[in-house]
């Protein structure tokens, strides 16, 4: 059975090429294969297999790979992946997916338009299961951040940055612990209007038409979901979360080709959290001050 509609599968690659072949072959499997495309963006592996990647499919005219130049983070490297998409295939729809996503439903392709012909969404979110710590990913919150939330979220991680080597400790075991995680709220039942866990999104047209850049604005790691989630209520554009969509998530395989010592990574995690947090903070003030126009 052909889909009927394009639809675009654009993966973020970096190092882990195992995981990114088994991410294509899934995809590559699904029903409606004519009409499947696929955009791979290495964001400057180190390791080159952006370029062992390039020679395996560069034959495929359903594919392409993109190779950077600079590891920009998540939202850039996927923006120029889902950009080039749009202008070379012009999809139906657009399905951003890590390259540790594995898609186990033949039909996950045709149950994306069958759903949004049921309920037309601008953004849409599966079950996101990660086998290995058997939880459920997605939603990740009924709501974006507050203000309230954000100043503090900023506040504590700039004050733990400074005084990071004497807290380190008590760090580490906090990471561990949330590392480890617990499976979402209300995973089993559908959803509206919540924020999204970002592994693996779906977008429709209606969201492609109205935004230059799937994510804007762009941060290098972190909030990307809240971001997104605040600018759909704004502009009322419905989400979904549909469980009857499910994928695989082997999290962390691409963090496993990289070298470095735990304390480095946590800090690294840190401070992008912190920049994130400071440019979420700013589109919501955004946000806030363009509910105030319109309220005038």
């Amino acid at each position: 059975m052909e889909t009927g509609k394009k639809i675009c599968f654009v993966i973020l690659h970096y190092n882990a090429i195992e995981a990114t072949r088994k991410c294509i072959k899934s995809i590559m499997g699904l029903e409606g294969a004519k009409n499947i495309y696929i955009v791979v963006v290495d964001n400057a592996s180190p390791n080159q297999t952006g370029r062992i990647l390039w020679e395996d499919y560069r034959e495929n005219e359903n594919m392409a790979v993109i190779i950077k130049e600079s590891n920009d983070g998540f939202s850039v490297g996927n923006n120029e992946g889902c950009d080039y998409a749009r202008r070379r295939w012009d999809p139906d729809f657009l399905v951003v997916t890590n390259n540790d996503i594995e898609f186990v439903q033949k039909d996950f392709a045709i149950r994306i338009q069958k759903e949004y012909a049921e309920n037309t969404f601008a953004v849409m979110g599966p079950d996101i299961y990660n086998p290995v710590r058997k939880i459920h990913q997605s939603p990740i919150a009924d709501k974006p951040p507050d203000k309230k939330r954000v100043n503090r979220t900023i506040f504590l991680n700039g004050m733990m940055l400074g005084v990071y080597p004497i807290i380190y400790p008590f760090m580490k075991a906090y990471f561990r612990r949330q590392e480890h995680g617990t499976s979402a709220q209300g995973y089993q039942e559908y959803k509206e209007n919540v924020c999204l866990m970002g592994a693996c999104l779906i977008y429709s047209r209606e969201y492609m038409d109205m935004r230059d850049k799937i994510f804007d604005p762009e941060t290098v790691f972190y909030y990307e979901e809240n971001i997104q989630s605040l600018w759909c209520i704004h502009h009322k554009k419905k989400t979904i979360y549909q469980p009857k969509l499910t994928v695989m998530h082997f999290e962390g395989e691409a963090t496993k080709t990289v070298s470095g010592q735990e304390k480095d990574r946590i800090r690294f995690r840190m401070k992008n959290i912190l920049k994130a947090a400071k440019v979420y903070k700013r589109f919501l003030a955004e946000i806030e001050h363009e509910k105030e126009i319109g309220a005038d």
